[in-house]
């Protein structure tokens, strides 16, 4: 079998890389990110890159890192391919989407579960493929249509790129690679569809053989380059994270039936306290992931994040965390027993198969008609950018879809429509919306309140509301 090179530095490791090279990112969240590979090419200083990853807008706390993000700053970047194309806060213009509207760098969104199966389908050799994800909205225009049992798909097309910078836990010297928990995303997969893989690797090299080969996540036929980590290297970066915007919480020493609106945490346990035993749960970016932190381990509910982490519970406390084990917002979380580990592609068909019993969102807009928007703040024609993430993936075949989301702007406009306004996520699907007002069914194309905030009544949650707003005759108050 023939063996990789193992290259003395990062710098010699990337050296040869040409202007114009396509190249596969994998990461998820700053995890399983190669990040001194990263940094070795953005000092070695090719350009006219096309570049495929999660998203641009990854950057390090460590100003020594260098990540996806710096390398477009730069300028050395002329189109990316991506499921966040958008700000970490959308409403505030990030510098990618600034180069896009003015014309020096070109973007290509894609939902994070098509772009999964994009580049796992480059790998195996197979062109192109039908999805459901993406279906009545922007991302498939001008895409073919085809239906399959009496259900609409979309074609996409595979991605086989020129380089993978790959993130591996271990290596031996035949190129076999084990990953580290939710380091594992969409390394495996980038690992095959690269005509060179590079590897950056944080343990030792070990002699071929060391590794049963059942242990082996990837084969080493598929690696061109290994290259340690060396002791001045990042083995764990911290990713830089812009300020969050400060949580509304409830006055000091306030009643609980005093009037006012449910804090995040509150919002997040409504939901929490409405997941049922046996579900297989998907939980988004914001809001709600913080419903597996009001679920107990009794409860039998089992949540999945789109990294492929399968069988997490709470948020880790302070010193319980681990860097390779996050959820979908990229926040450390805890394990249940008997839980598991698979690549992104992987984690993505356990949703398109149907297995998803509910997917929680976080949302712009809602409408009657159970569509709703959560991607672009936006209907100017700025090349698509926004951030999908996995939504379009979820939406399109978990069994329920419920929204977690502030009743009306920051200037008091309605965010419950008859129609949405801003592009959509999903046509249709949604059934439960749990925003800071309380919680409204979706019906038959119609709202219906069955929950309310403390201290607010029908009538000013209806006027606060962009549609109709029926009341369940079981209405009752949301319960602290």
């Amino acid at each position: 079998m023939a063996r990789p090179a193992i290259c003395s530095s990062m710098e010699e490791a990337v050296a040869d890389i040409p202007d114009g090279a396509t190249l596969l990112f994998p990461g998820f969240g700053g995890t399983g990110m190669p990040w001194n590979l990263t940094t070795a090419l953005y000092h070695q200083g090719a350009k006219a890159l096309t570049v495929v990853a999660n998203g641009t807008n990854i950057q390090s706390a460590d100003p020594r890192a260098k990540g996806l993000a710096d390398l477009v700053e730069a300028g050395r970047v002329r189109k990316v391919i991506a499921s966040f194309t958008a700000a970490t806060h959308p409403s505030r213009l990030s510098v990618p989407e600034q180069m896009v509207r003015d014309g020096v760098l070109e973007a290509e969104l894609v939902p994070q579960g098509t772009l999964a199966e994009r580049i796992r389908a480059g790998g195996a050799g197979i062109p192109a493929f039908y999805t459901p994800a993406g279906v009545d909205t922007l991302l498939s225009d001008g895409k073919e249509h085809r239906e399959f049992n009496g259900r609409t798909f979309v074609l996409e097309q595979a991605i086989v790129a020129d380089y993978a910078f790959i993130r591996a836990w271990k290596a031996d010297t035949g190129g076999n690679l084990v990953f580290r928990h939710a380091g594992r995303n969409y390394n495996p997969i980038a690992a095959m569809a690269a005509r060179h893989t590079i590897v950056e690797v944080e343990e030792p090299i070990v002699p071929a053989g060391t590794f049963e080969p059942d242990e082996v996540h990837t084969s080493g036929i598929y690696v061109e380059r290994l290259v340690p980590i060396l002791p001045d290297g990042m083995l764990r970066v911290e990713r830089a994270r812009p300020a969050d915007p400060p949580a509304a919480q409830p006055a000091a020493g306030a009643p609980v039936e005093a009037k006012r609106r449910l804090t995040r945490a509150e919002i997040a346990a409504v939901i929490g306290r409405r997941l049922q035993p046996g579900w297989l749960v998907n939980l988004g970016i914001g809001i709600p992931t913080l419903a597996s932190n009001h679920v107990q381990p009794e409860d039998d509910i089992t949540f999945t994040s789109e990294n492929g982490v399968i069988g997490y519970s709470r948020l880790a406390g302070a010193g319980e965390g681990d860097p390779d084990v996050v959820n979908a917002g990229g926040q450390q979380v805890t394990l249940i027993p008997g839980a598991s580990f698979v690549h992104h592609a992987d984690s993505f068909a356990l949703v398109r198969s149907g297995r998803l019993d509910v997917t929680v969102l976080g949302a712009y807009e809602a409408a009657t008609d159970g569509s709703f928007a959560n991607w672009r703040l936006s209907n100017e024609p700025f090349d698509h950018l926004g951030g999908i993430g996995g939504a379009m993936d979820l939406v399109a075949s978990a069994k329920q879809v419920w929204l977690a989301m502030e009743h009306t702007t920051r200037d008091g406009a309605p965010r419950l429509l008859e129609r949405c306004t801003l592009p959509l996520t999903a046509a249709r699907g949604v059934t439960l919306i749990v925003t800071d007002l309380g919680v409204v069914a979706v019906r038959d194309g119609r709202f219906v309140l069955e929950e309310h905030a403390p201290g607010y009544d029908p009538q000013e949650i209806a006027a606060l509301t962009g549609a109709p707003l029926e009341v369940s005759p079981d209405l009752r108050p949301v319960a602290l």
